[in-house]
């Protein structure tokens, strides 16, 4: 059942939920135990405390009557601001909506975005302003890796909550070092691992694979996962191909390259409007080399089925993952929670024909922001940025969107990964929508270190 609340008359009800987005901690830590009847989070964060022995005053002082939220985000700048663009209005929808519920009783949420461009030059004065000038009490919702990652220090150092970040780079696990950041996505070498497993299982006695992936810190932490992993799996890599990350041209050279050499698998990590083009590419490539059907799997970051469907029958047959009910496909417009999520966006503004499966990564991200500023006003220490960051990291929580069994759960640095089941799930270009394959992929949950 939803811990998300919705205003009166719109009551849901939904077991489990995701982007992006459960890992079981130890039976005996007190976060092992911290979900309440209703599916929501209970406790306020007592079952973590983080040092601020170094911090400034202002980390353990009271955040009364207004909580003001900061975020960069790419709203400008070519391809990733047209394929983040929704992120955005799920974000400010699910605030505006936490508002209006008044979900936290006695508190107003402010929100500040700030366009970095997605680009991590831009991040680090994006933040420093909402700092400085908006006074903002904690980040969430950051989209790039290489862009949060240029703040992190920063952030960590003055002791500024960074939560939920927009990307599952397996470097927001550091608790030691790093204790005021936390990831809101799948673990992208967890997502990498579940697809080596699915290799194995389709080739049992060994494949051959090419990589082609966005060159950047997002695109290397595929690669480097999947060349970790291979070896073992019997799978052999025949060739690594790039694309950067503002290059809109498509990648016919790469895919060519590629069809050279005639692997069963490709491991593709493109980013935003690159994904179908990629995937038209490929298409064209195995038209011209009769008889080359390789199994793709394609990076969860492309996962949306109306990003996937300008692709036509490109897409047919693509490899994914997912952690969230798909808000985009019709057969589950009955579902309570995707039904009370589509009508509470259309009634905020979005548009009918919009993404909404994308837009719900920062729906969701908003979502999670709120439950955990939720628990730490009811804790001992009462709201403050300390208090928030100790929720966030004892947080046990059935998010609404979340696919049966899954769930966002921490448990400090025994657990610091807050998504870690996933569900493959094959694209039909005719429906436009996924099929699952297999079960729920739970072999990751509780683990302290990622494959």
């Amino acid at each position: 059942m939803i811990r998300a609340r919705w205003a009166p008359g719109m009551a849901i009800a939904v077991a489990g939920m995701l982007l992006l987005p459960a890992c079981g901690g130890d039976d005996e830590s007190p976060a092992s135990d911290t979900t309440a009847a209703d599916g929501g989070s209970d406790g306020g964060g007592g079952a973590f405390a983080v040092d601020t022995g170094e911090c400034p005053d202002d980390a353990t002082a009271p955040i009364e009557g207004t909580v003001k939220i900061g975020t960069t985000l790419p709203l400008s700048g070519g391809a990733a601001a047209a394929a983040f663009a929704p992120v955005a209005d799920g974000l400010e929808n699910y605030i505006q909506f936490a508002n209006d519920s008044k979900l936290i009783p006695g508190v107003t949420l402010e929100l500040k975005i700030e366009d970095d461009q997605f680009n991590p030059t831009l991040t680090t004065p994006a933040v420093e302003k909402l700092i400085d000038e908006t006074q903002v009490n904690l980040f969430s919702a950051m989209i790039g890796t290489a862009n949060n990652q240029a703040v992190r220090d920063l952030l960590n150092e003055e002791c500024y909550p960074q939560l939920f970040t927009n990307t599952g780079a397996p470097i927001w696990g550091d608790v030691e070092n790093f204790p005021w950041t936390a990831g809101g996505l799948p673990p992208y070498n967890t997502e990498t691992a579940i697809y080596v497993a699915d290799i194995q299982q389709e080739f049992p006695e060994g494949a051959t694979a090419a990589v082609f992936h966005v060159n950047s810190d997002f695109g290397d932490a595929y690669q480097a996962a999947f060349s970790g992993l291979a070896g073992d799996a019997g799978i052999e890599i025949l060739d690594e191909q790039t694309i950067e990350n503002a290059d809109s041209n498509p990648p016919s050279s790469q895919v060519n390259a590629i069809a050279s050499e005639a692997p069963d698998v490709i491991l593709a990590v493109p980013l935003g409007a690159q994904c179908p083009s990629f995937l038209t590419e490929v298409a064209n490539a195995k038209a011209a080399n009769p008889g080359w059907e390789p199994r793709i799997y394609i990076t969860s970051t492309c996962a949306s089925t109306l990003l996937l469907a300008i692709s036509g029958a490109a897409a047919d047959g693509i490899f994914t993952i997912v952690t969230a009910k798909d808000a985009n496909d019709p057969a589950n417009a009955e579902d309570p929670a995707v039904a009370e999520y589509r009508a509470a966006m259309l009634d905020l503004g979005f548009p009918a024909n919009g993404d909404f499966a994308t837009a719900a990564a920062g729906w969701t991200a908003g979502e999670l922001t709120v439950e955990v500023l939720r628990l730490a006003s009811e804790s001992e220490d009462g709201l403050t940025r300390a208090s928030i960051l100790n929720a966030t990291r004892s947080l046990d929580y059935a998010f609404t969107l979340a696919r049966d069994g899954v769930k966002y759960t921490m448990n400090g640095a025994d657990d610091p990964y807050g998504l870690e089941s996933m569900q493959v799930v094959q694209y039909d270009a005719d429906s436009k929508t996924y099929t699952d394959i297999g079960e729920l992929v739970t072999d990751f949950e509780g683990q302290t270190e990622l494959p």
